[in-house]
Parts: C-alpha cells; sequence; structure tokens
C-alpha cells in the first residue's frame, strides 16, 4: 500500500496583477484562518510558500500576533522560511540567491524554526546550481514544479551538481495546487492515479493549496472519506514536507539527475520572460553590482579602518532587492501598478545604496593626510591596472593631475562650466563663481583592497578636449573598429581576423505578452544597419571613442507591420570604445522608443558556427543547443510552448570554436539566442515592448492566456514607450575562458570609485552638501587581502558575519579541476577558516599567516573563507 503524505499550504505571490499593498490585506486575514484551523486541530500542519517576505510584512501589520507565530513555528506545526522571497533562479545571480536564504533564515529562526527545505514551486526554470547553493545552507532536500522533462519518467529523484553537492528532491510535476481535487472533487482514485505515475516510489506527496488560496478547514474530513474509498491501495495522511523526505530518504530506488531544468514539455517555463519589462531587470542588475562589488567591500574596507559596518542597512537594501527578485516580480509578469511598485522599490534601495557608497568614499578620503585631493579606491582583493573615467571639479579650464612620481597623462573628454554663485531673481546681481566639471580618462594601479591619490594642480597649460577625429575608426592594441559603407567591421588585431558588419540591429513584431515574446502572426523583420547614421570619433591616447547617431524607421504597430509600413521611428546613440591597453569593447546606446510591440535586439557576427551556446550561471555556465532537440514535433508531443532556443545569462552570453571566442558582457539584458543560418550570428535581446499581462493562442504558446485565463490585463507601461539605455561590452578572444569573463564583468563594475576633496562643487554626490568629520585615526596603506595569480572566480568579498573579520567566497565555473587556483597574501597574520554559505565557520585551515596557498578546487566548486586578522597592522605608508 502507497502512503501519500497530504502537505496543507498556500502559494502566497508576493505581488502579481494584484499590488503588495493588496495582497497585504488578504494575507491579515488570512492568517486569522491559518491560527484558527492549528488552535482547533483542523489543521495539523500548515506552510507559508516558504519565503519569510510575506511574513515580515505581516508581523508589521500586526506585532501582536508575533507570540502566537512563534508558537506554532516551534511547536513544529508551522512552516516558515527557507527563502526571504521565491527567486526566479534564471535570472537572479547566485549572491543574489545566497543574500535572499540568509535574509529568509535569519527572520525565520527568529521565530523559532527554519524549514530545511528548498521550495521553490513556481519558479520559470531550475539551475544546475540549485543542489550546491542549498548545501550550502545545510539543506538537503528540495522542491520544484517547473522544468523537468516529460521524457526523464521521474518524481522523485537525487539532484546532483558538478562539485558532488546534492539534494533529495520531490518535482511535484502535477502542480502546486494538485491536492485541491482531494478538497474539492471525489474523484479520488483518478487523483491518485495522477500522482503515481513515472515513479516506484511507495511514499508519495500531494501538496493541498494554491494561489492566495483560503485555509481548508474540512481537510480531516475530505481525507476520512478517501481513505475510505482507497482502503487497502492508498493512505493518505496530513503531514509536512520534513516528514515526507523522512520517509522518502529511506527508498532505494531514486535515480540522479543533474544540470537544469528548464524544458517546458510539463509546464510552462516561459522562456520569453527573460527579456520582459527591461526596465526592472536593469536597475535590479545595477544594485546587484553595486551591492556586490561596491557597497560590500567599501564596507570591509572602512571595518579595516576603524569604521562600524551599517550592516542593517545593508540588510535593508538586500531585503529590497529581494522583493524585487521574487518570480513574478523579477519576470515583470504583472499589472502595471504592480511594476510601478516593483521599480519605485529599487529607486529606494538604489538612493539607499549609491548614499551608502558615496559616504563610504568621502568619509575614507577626507581622513587621508597627504595632502592630496584626488582619491580613487579599489575594494576587490586583486590589483587594479586599467583605464577609468572619473569627473574632476576645478576653478580653472587647465589643470594638471600630479603623482609622487610626476604628472599624469590623462584625455580630457568633455568639459562643462558652472556656477557656484548665490542665486538671484537678477541674474545681473549674481556675484558669479565659475567652476568647471570635467570627465577625463587616466590609467591608474591600485593594489588590492587598497587606495592611490593624487593632487591636481590647477592654473597650469592643461588638456585640450579630446576633438573630433576625421577618421572613421578607432583602435588599441587589440582591437580595431572601422565604419565603411554603412557598417562596422571589428579586426582582432592579436588573432588577425576580421568580422565583417559585426555590428547590426533587429527589429520585429512582438504579439506577445509579458510572460512571453511571441512573433507577430504577420510578422515583419527588419535587419537595422547604419546606412544614414552620423559618425563621430574622439581619439586620445588612454581612450578612442566612436559615437554613431540616427534614426531607424519602423512599423508603429502590429497593423503597419503587417502591412509592411514604416512610419514608426527609434533614435538611437552608441558609443563604442576602446581604452588602451583593454581587452574590452565597452558598448553603451540609448533609443527613444515611440513604437509598439516588437523586440529590439543587438546582432553580433561572431564567426562562429556554433552548435551550443554557453552563459554563466550562479556558479558555473551552461552548455544549450542552438537548437531545442524537440522543436519540430513539439506540439504534436504535447509541449506546452515552443522550445525556441532564447536562453538566459547573468553576466555574459558566448558562442565558440576550437579558433575563435565571441562574448557579449551584459549590465542588465538578459536574454540571447544564437541566430542565423550557421548560427553565427549572436542575437541580445536589447528589449522588448508588449501591451498585455497575459494574451490566449500566441504562435510561441497556442491556448490559454498566461496567469489570468479569463481576464485580459492592459500593460500599457510594458511597451517601455520613450528613453531606454544599454550597456554592456564585447570580448573576442582566441580562447574561451569563463574564469577570465567573469573577470571582466567585475571590472566593468567598478566604475564611480573615487573622491575628490574640493569646496567648489557642492553637488557632486547629493550627501556632497552635509558636512562630515573625519575619522579619529588617519586613512593609511591598509589592504586587507591579496589573490595572487588567480584561476577560479571572485564571487564577493565582505565582513564576516560577526564583523570580526572578512568573507571570501570564490568559485570554479569551470568543468574542469583548478589544481592551483591561486595563492592569498595578507600584510599581517590572518587565521584562515573555511565557511559554509550561511558565513559560519566549518573549520580552521591555517593560524597566524600571511600567505596561503588555496587548495584544488572541484569542478564547479564554491568555496567561502573566513580571514581573521590577529595582531598588530603590518605595513602603513
Amino acid at each position: 500500500m502507497k502512503k501519500v503524505y497530504a502537505v496543507a499550504h498556500t502559494h502566497w505571490d508576493f505581488e502579481w496583477y494584484f499590488s503588495r499593498q493588496e495582497a497585504r490585506v488578504q494575507f491579515i486575514f488570512h492568517m486569522d484562518d491559518v491560527f484558527k484551523a492549528l488552535a482547533e486541530n483542523k489543521l495539523e500542519y500548515y506552510m507559508l510558500d516558504g519565503q519569510m517576505a510575506i511574513v515580515d510584512d505581516y508581523l508589521k501589520t500586526c506585532p501582536e500576533k508575533r507570540a502566537t507565530l512563534e508558537k506554532y513555528v516551534k511547536a513544529g506545526r508551522l512552516f516558515v522560511g527557507p527563502w526571504y522571497t521565491q527567486i526566479d533562479e534564471m535570472v537572479t545571480s547566485g549572491e543574489s540567491a545566497v543574500r535572499n536564504l540568509r535574509l529568509g533564515l535569519k527572520a525565520s529562526r527568529k521565530l523559532g524554526k527554519s524549514t530545511k527545505v528548498g521550495y521553490l514551486p513556481d519558479s520559470f526554470g531550475q539551475s544546475k546550481d540549485m543542489p550546491k547553493i542549498y548545501n550550502g545552507f545545510g539543506i538537503k532536500d528540495a522542491v520544484f514544479w517547473r522544468g523537468l522533462p516529460a521524457d526523464q519518467k521521474v518524481r522523485y529523484f537525487y539532484w546532483t551538481s558538478e562539485d558532488g553537492s546534492k539534494v533529495l528532491t520531490a518535482n511535484i510535476k502535477n502542480g502546486y495546487y494538485a491536492g485541491v481535487d482531494l478538497v474539492e472533487k471525489d474523484n479520488f482514485k483518478e487523483l491518485m492515479q495522477n500522482i503515481s505515475t513515472d515513479t516506484d516510489v511507495e511514499d508519495l506527496v500531494l501538496p493541498i493549496g494554491g494561489d492566495q488560496r483560503a485555509v481548508d478547514f474540512n481537510l480531516k474530513k475530505r481525507l476520512k472519506l478517501a481513505n475510505r474509498e482507497l482502503a487497502g491501495e492508498y493512505e493518505i495522511i496530513e503531514s509536512n514536507y520534513p516528514e515526507y523526505f523522512k520517509a522518502l530518504e529511506q527508498s532505494s530506488v531514486l535515480p540522479e539527475l543533474s544540470g537544469e531544468f528548464i524544458d517546458p514539455s510539463v509546464s510552462k517555463i516561459h522562456r520569453g520572460i527573460y527579456s520582459s519589462r527591461y526596465d526592472l531587470k536593469q536597475i535590479y542588475d545595477e544594485l546587484e553590482q553595486l551591492m556586490i562589488y561596491q557597497v560590500e567591500p567599501l564596507s570591509a574596507i572602512s571595518h579595516q579602518q576603524g569604521m562600524e559596518v551599517k550592516q542593517g542597512l545593508i540588510d535593508e537594501i538586500w531585503q529590497i532587492i529581494a522583493k524585487g527578485q521574487a518570480h513574478d516580480s523579477s519576470g515583470g509578469s504583472n499589472s502595471d501598478k504592480t511594476n510601478r511598485d516593483i521599480y519605485n522599490r529599487a529607486v529606494e534601495a538604489q538612493q539607499l545604496a549609491r548614499s551608502l557608497k558615496d559616504y563610504l568614499l568621502r568619509k575614507l578620503s577626507v581622513s587621508v593626510k597627504n595632502g592630496d585631493d584626488l582619491f580613487l579606491w579599489n575594494p576587490l582583493p586583486m590589483s587594479v591596472d586599467e583605464v577609468r573615467e572619473l569627473e574632476v571639479s576645478t576653478t580653472t579650464p587647465s589643470f594638471e593631475i600630479i603623482s609622487q612620481d610626476g604628472k599624469i597623462d590623462f584625455d580630457l573628454i568633455e568639459q562643462k562650466q558652472c556656477n557656484a554663485a548665490t542665486l538671484r531673481r537678477n541674474p545681473a546681481e549674481m556675484d558669479n563663481e565659475y567652476y568647471y566639471v570635467s570627465r577625463i580618462a587616466m590609467r591608474v594601479q591600485i593594489k588590492a583592497t587598497d587606495w592611490t591619490s593624487f593632487r591636481i594642480k590647477e592654473g597650469t597649460a592643461g588638456k585640450e578636449i579630446l576633438a573630433t577625429s576625421v577618421t572613421n575608426e578607432i583602435q588599441n592594441e587589440k582591437y580595431q573598429i572601422e565604419f565603411e559603407n554603412g557598417q562596422l567591421n571589428i579586426t582582432d588585431k592579436l588573432n588577425h581576423c576580421t568580422y565583417t558588419n559585426a555590428l547590426s540591429f533587429e527589429d520585429g513584431g512582438d504579439e506577445g505578452d509579458t510572460y512571453d515574446y511571441s512573433p507577430a502572426y504577420k510578422d515583419w523583420i527588419i535587419n537595422l544597419g547604419f546606412a544614414n547614421a552620423t559618425i563621430t570619433t574622439k581619439v586620445g591616447k588612454q581612450t578612442q571613442i566612436m559615437l554613431l547617431e540616427g534614426t531607424w524607421h519602423v512599423p508603429y504597430d502590429l497593423q503597419e507591420r503587417a502591412a509592411k509600413k514604416s512610419n514608426g521611428a527609434i533614435t538611437y546613440r552608441i558609443k563604442l570604445q576602446l581604452d588602451q591597453g583593454g581587452d574590452l569593447i565597452k558598448f553603451k546606446m540609448n533609443v527613444n522608443n515611440q513604437i509598439l510591440d516588437h523586440r529590439l535586439r543587438l546582432v553580433m557576427n561572431t564567426g562562429v558556427k556554433a552548435q551550443n551556446t554557453f552563459a554563466d550561471t550562479q556558479f558555473g555556465v551552461a552548455q544549450r543547443p542552438v537548437i531545442d532537440p524537440k522543436m519540430d514535433n513539439w506540439q504534436a508531443i504535447g509541449y506546452r510552448e515552443e522550445p525556441t532556443a532564447l536562453r538566459p545569462m547573468l553576466h555574459f552570453a558566448n558562442v565558440h570554436d576550437r579558433e575563435n571566442s565571441f562574448s557579449f558582457i551584459t549590465a542588465g539584458m538578459r536574454e540571447f539566442q544564437a541566430i542565423g543560418d550557421q548560427f553565427d550570428k549572436l542575437a541580445v535581446t536589447l528589449f522588448r515592448g508588449v501591451g498585455f499581462l497575459g494574451r490566449p493562442d500566441l504562435k510561441r504558446r497556442p491556448g490559454d492566456a498566461s496567469g489570468l485565463v479569463m481576464k485580459s490585463v492592459a500593460t500599457p507601461d510594458s511597451q517601455l514607450m520613450g528613453e531606454q539605455s544599454f550597456q554592456g561590452a564585447i570580448v573576442i578572444t582566441h580562447d574561451w575562458d569563463p574564469r577570465q569573463l567573469q573577470c571582466m564583468h567585475l571590472q566593468v563594475s567598478q566604475s564611480g570609485l573615487y573622491y575628490q576633496r574640493q569646496v567648489i562643487n557642492r553637488f557632486t554626490t547629493p550627501l556632497q552638501y552635509f558636512a562630515v568629520n573625519e575619522l579619529a585615526n588617519e586613512v593609511k596603506h591598509r589592504p586587507i587581502v591579496k589573490i595572487n595569480n588567480l584561476k577560479v572566480t571572485l564571487s564577493s568579498f565582505q565582513t564576516s558575519v560577526d564583523q570580526t573579520g572578512y568573507e571570501l567566497r570564490l568559485h570554479n565555473p569551470t568543468q574542469q579541476t583548478v589544481a592551483n587556483p591561486g595563492n592569498l597574501q595578507f600584510t599581517q597574520n590572518v587565521n584562515v577558516s573555511l565557511m559554509d554559505l550561511k558565513g559560519e565557520v566549518q573549520q580552521t585551515v591555517a593560524n597566524a599567516v600571511k600567505n596561503y596557498s588555496l587548495p584544488k578546487f572541484k569542478p564547479g566548486e564554491i568555496r567561502t573563507m573566513g580571514l581573521f586578522p590577529i595582531g598588530e597592522i603590518i605595513g602603513g605608508d
């Protein structure tokens, strides 16, 4: 006889077509029913959807209910955590996932106990890295629904990662709402047969709940009725996931599966959601990079210099980010009012994060007493030698930058005159105090977790602003970019390879919705070049810039597209930049979108006849075919949507062969595809505009609309009319090296890490207006750690949880063992420990050392190290 574990739960979307505020009202009353059902023993157990954000909101509104919550959580009857929000795994970075679980575990432990089950029942695909993320938090069991291919013929299995991590997994193939039939219908035998397919195990799980579903007070009565009818074949018991997994792990018939699960055969996976609501993805990407690669490591440096780390503020920002990375919120498959709320929260977090960064840069810089006035910071544990752009304010248009070794060469990119005079209604009465804000590019070398400084000497023979060049090309040691006959050609000078028509754009119709891209029924795809573009080049010693400006004429809407008319217009401005000694072709673009229902893609002519594409995952790399194997017969075999080869990326997308590797490093764009007759073009979706939350009968997704099947919800905001900006970089190399690409992504995340000590310009940052005291102790050169010869990837660097040291996380993104991953160098004696992803010390591996050679990294391994300084600081000016 098979035993079925019935798990009462609710799936509570943080926000969706309704706003967070509206859902909060419902949840307050929902919790009254939960407490009533538990108090009256109408339910033995209840699960609050594995996420703490909804509980946090509840306790802010009903703090008097905390004791009741704690009582049932501690009694093992009410299950909370481990997540803060249920992330969308395909577009949320590894460090964000780590912060999310930390927040969720911390909040749920405060209530007495956290559910140690990796519970993501509705994410639009499952990342290959989740087993190792879960194991890093001591989580050994997992539940998910979407993405597992039907032809796997499995429900319960061990899900493994390449590093050896594994989690016992229940795939709720019939959905988290499958058990609703037990409560609402009498087809008990049919229900049992449905949940018994594709498995030989004797212990089955049946989730009983649904989207914002009310508590089922009659569950015990329905269980008795079902058990009478099923006697001798099945026994259904009221239970919970931890108890279920204790039973399941006794099974001897569990297979092992590995990799990501993004197949739409059993449920919709929404592969077109990676490009929905680009404005949200852009701002949340900026927040991720700002926090991980600037604010947190800068806080570590400030801690080393005697400042207190404002962890409460950092956690508050991460909570806002986590709320924006819930699966519906991140996907953008929401109403316009909801998405405005998501965006506005991101703006709030952005202001907090930028202000924290600005304060730290200023406080540290003004506490240096060496007579310099321009300070550049490197908060990461690797040294810097690169061209950086910065703005300086001076009272004269001419100036020099002086180091201890003499004058520093720089390019003056642009300069504007400003006035610091007190305002008057009559401008003639103003006592003008002119000053100049200059954008410059200069090469800097900064030691790891350290700073460098310069003196600005005004009124001397300065630089001329970079003049427009008469040439239509720019170049550095690595690349030459030439504009010829209306197209862009790129030459890789090191590999002696020229890519003709290397960059162009493609505009096509989008008759999809906020869940999915879908081509128009009467589509017209237009290849957009630069035949009528205005080109400007500026050539300096440190940097060279090419600007392309123009207008593309395209169909205004789907009706015009069907008629092949082009009465709509997109104006564009594209900036390509090559820095001295740089490996990147920096790409920036602005468009003014004034057309509807379309998709705009950047198309790169790679020269690689790709069979697979490659992109980073949270802590690894995914290899995916350029054509899904089921593409030809997906409808015949019952797929829920076309398995198009649209692919997600976090930081980079790549195609390569034995001779060439062509990559795009992204700053917010999340979707790409290999296209062309020979799949030799890499297309990155810049954005797409659609006007509905859900539409029925799409070309890519026939049948019911996603989301709300009975109501059409217009979302004009998701057309993304108006100004949009995009940023990234192109990298062409001989060899495919994901570690190198992640390093380059780190490089592009380091802009704005400088401070100028001056009094004329009070508006360099919003905080510049406020006064600030120097630190009690002078800021000197006190680097924390330097990584030498790094052969794996830096993931994060921050203070330890207990604030007594520092936490350094590295990972190996490759499928190969790295025998000599690098060496850690310290300026003082340090104890080195191994930590889990919670930030808790597991083992001390070195005591009182100034050098530590990293042991080999397994394929895909994540390693977190605690660095705990002891003794006096060694070093100084």
